[in-house]
């Protein structure tokens, strides 16, 4: 059972158990991308050939805090095939997204806004590159009254953040024109996600009556149709609400995903959230729901993904207590008929973070500094299944959250360990 805690160590409990979110290897070390300087960098799209695209913010040199658009295409075998950055004047301040597009340039959604700046207005523009990242001299200029969820080949996903478009997902296409508007934060008449690896529009999420039950929906193409859907039964006789997160697509075509069951009717006053792993047809039927792994264990889980013919799980133990130090995050696997697999573990080397580790030395009483490592969305190279992390440490006074220790930071790749 994961509970949602409201008290004050909530924040220090969840920063301290290492904020992460996809795995990595054993005896493979992780690559080093840069380290230093803030930045952030998320998977976007492998290339026909193999290399893979990134996007995200880049501090430029010799600044304290100028944030600009970067892309980072890596090769095979992780070394840099290119880069970009927005760093010419009036340069924007993030690459919010990025696709493949069907004719082969790659489209990047550009993102600019105020963060306190006045004279600074909100802007998205959308710009366009070659493989080799040439870029072009098209630029296409979208609204920022929404906010970017994410790029596809056949457009961009924006929903609505202000009061008048309040639950409402727009879709333009890489012309700037809108082709689809719908009630619903990104699931159509509902609440939820797109599913990952997919390249057909697959939701998960929940639905928005007063008893919220999980569900799984595709669409009609680029229309608001609905082909099918599913909504799952509660698992528990006191579930109260429930949702599908995480949902990725299988190598047999089908789809699974993290269900959760909640309760908020507890006498402490916070949701109890029961976590399986279920399993869907390609039609959206449910073909396996797997409950055993996640009974036995108090697991927070923070990512599945689908590798190999099989599926794994990012998952570290459920704890009350500060974790000290480096701690190893545990990877469920199963296959596609709903087995457990062999679980594989691993612990991040200290030494692996030289610039992090030095900031973790205390400078007097009631200082504490811990390591954060956050892993995110895992993505397929030619010699195996690899994650993009951010590591920092984070500081605290007499239990007290401070921040993170400005120049802390590393961003490097890791490997994720299978069965």
């Amino acid at each position: 059972m994961r509970k949602n805690r409201m008290r004050p160590g909530a924040v220090l409990a969840l920063c301290l158990c290492l904020i992460l979110t996809a795995g990595t290897a054993g005896a493979e070390k992780p690559y080093r991308i840069c380290s230093g300087n803030w930045t952030s960098l998320q998977y976007e799209c492998t290339l026909p050939d193999g290399r893979v695209l990134l996007a995200g913010a880049k501090q430029l040199e010799g600044t304290n805090y100028d944030m600009r658009a970067w892309l980072l295409c890596l090769n095979p075998d992780r070394t840099v095939s290119w880069e970009f950055t927005d760093a010419a004047d009036g340069g924007h301040y993030q690459a919010r997204a990025a696709a493949l597009l069907p004719d082969g340039r790659i489209g990047a959604v550009l993102e600019d806004r105020q963060l306190g700046d006045e004279n600074r207005p909100d802007r998205i523009t959308l710009r366009f590159f070659t493989q080799d990242g040439e870029m072009t001299e098209r630029a296409v200029s979208i609204s920022p009254e929404y906010v970017v969820f994410d790029a596809y080949p056949y457009g961009v996903m924006m929903y609505g953040w202000k009061e008048e478009y309040d639950n409402e997902t727009l879709l333009v296409d890489w012309n700037g024109n809108e082709f689809l508007r719908y009630d619903g934060l990104i699931m159509p008449g509902a609440y939820g996600e797109t599913i990952l690896n997919s390249d057909e529009p697959v939701f998960i999420g929940h639905d928005t009556s007063e008893n919220g039950h999980a569900k799984i929906l595709k669409t009609d193409g680029l229309t608001d149709r609905v082909l099918w859907e599913t909504t799952l039964d509660w698992q528990l006789p006191d579930t109260k609400e429930a949702r599908l997160l995480h949902g990725i697509r299988t190598e047999d075509g089908g789809y699974a995903a993290l269900l959760q069951d909640g309760n908020y009717e507890t006498p402490a006053g916070f949701t109890i959230w029961r976590n399986y792993l279920v399993k869907f047809d390609a039609e959206g039927r449910v073909q396996w729901i797997h409950r055993e792994s996640f009974e036995k264990n108090d697991l927070y889980v923070h990512q599945v993904f689908s590798y190999n013919g099989k599926i794994g799980v990012l998952c570290d133990p459920e704890s009350d207590s500060i974790c000290d130090g480096f701690v190893p995050l545990t990877f469920l696997w199963f296959d596609l008929d709903g087995n457990k697999l062999r679980t594989t573990e691993w612990l991040p080397d200290p030494d692996d973070f030289p610039v992090m580790k030095q900031y973790l030395e205390p400078e007097g009483p009631g200082d504490q500094r811990l390591p954060s490592i956050g892993l995110f969305r895992p993505f397929q190279m030619e010699d195996g299944l690899w994650s993009k992390a951010d590591c920092d440490a984070v500081q605290f006074e007499d239990g007290e959250y401070i921040g993170t220790c400005y120049g802390s930071q590393e961003l490097v790749l890791v490997k994720i360990p299978e069965p």
